[in-house]
């Protein structure tokens, strides 16, 4: 990846352009390392921790030792590859103080020191850092929406609002934790059904249904990514669960 040369940050915040020198230099190496067995130990590395390991984080190296199936499950996300990202990284050259964007996209950010453990979105990030009396004792996962909602604010605002946040159905119910991905495959609607099955069954949607249109089309409908609406929390994810009138006519164009 081609760095600019001296971006603004750089000059105001020197540890902060030789953190991203290290992540982006070595973010190739870590995400394919990430993926291959016996290289467990690389995926992970704390790359910006000046000082070494804060506390008592380990890194998912670690809790790879025990947990390959959660680990592999979790290396080929946008949390494990969130300060890798592209379009990261080049936000991250376009503000001055870019410091804050590491609570979202690192490990055991620490805002007074601008130390940051482990690079992406680990297991310790909802786990919380490693204790020693695990594995005697469980190290539950944080499955509070509070706890998505501290990085993913459009989502879990838009969730808040709609049926579904109003009945309570968090998170989890719906997303598995560690691939990121939905329960059941979205596009087979199986997921949406588990639930609404008089919903699924009725005329309009079985009218959609045979046209091969499944929920999200028009559910979970959602623009083209903004960045900046994204870091402002602005971004619209298609969470509320609405059929948005607009997107009628991207099919409808000449009446239904």
């Amino acid at each position: 990846m081609e760095i600019p040369a001296k971006p603004r940050w750089s000059r105001l915040s020197p540890w902060i352009a030789i953190l991203l020198t290290a992540v982006i230099g070595a973010a190739t190496i870590l995400l394919t390392a990430a993926l291959q067995p016996g290289a467990m130990a690389v995926a992970g590395e704390p790359l910006g921790g000046i000082g070494g390991m804060l506390g008592t984080y380990q890194g998912p190296q670690h809790c790879a030792e025990c947990h390959p199936s959660e680990f592999y499950s979790w290396a080929g996300t946008t949390h494990a590859q969130a300060s890798f990202d592209p379009v990261f990284q080049t936000y991250l050259q376009s503000v001055e103080q870019p410091g804050e964007c590491f609570a979202c996209h690192t490990t055991g950010y620490n805002a007074q020191t601008g130390q940051f453990v482990t690079a992406g979105v680990t297991c310790e990030s909802c786990h919380g850092p490693y204790r020693d009396d695990h594995p005697g004792q469980s190290m539950e996962i944080a499955t509070a929406d509070e706890l998505c909602g501290t990085c993913h604010r459009s989502t879990v605002a838009e969730w808040r609002t709609s049926n579904h946040g109003q009945a309570g159905i968090a998170c989890v119910a719906c997303h598995e934790v560690h691939s990121q991905k939905t329960h059941m495959q979205t596009h087979s609607d199986a997921l949406c059904a588990g639930c609404h099955v008089r919903d699924a069954q009725d005329a309009l949607h079985q009218a959609h249904l045979t046209a091969n249109v499944g929920c999200i089309s028009c559910h979970v409908a959602r623009p083209e990514f903004d960045v900046g609406s994204a870091v402002s929390g602005m971004a619209e994810t298609g969470h509320s669960f609405e059929a948005a009138p607009g997107v009628c006519v991207e099919c409808h164009v000449d009446g239904p």
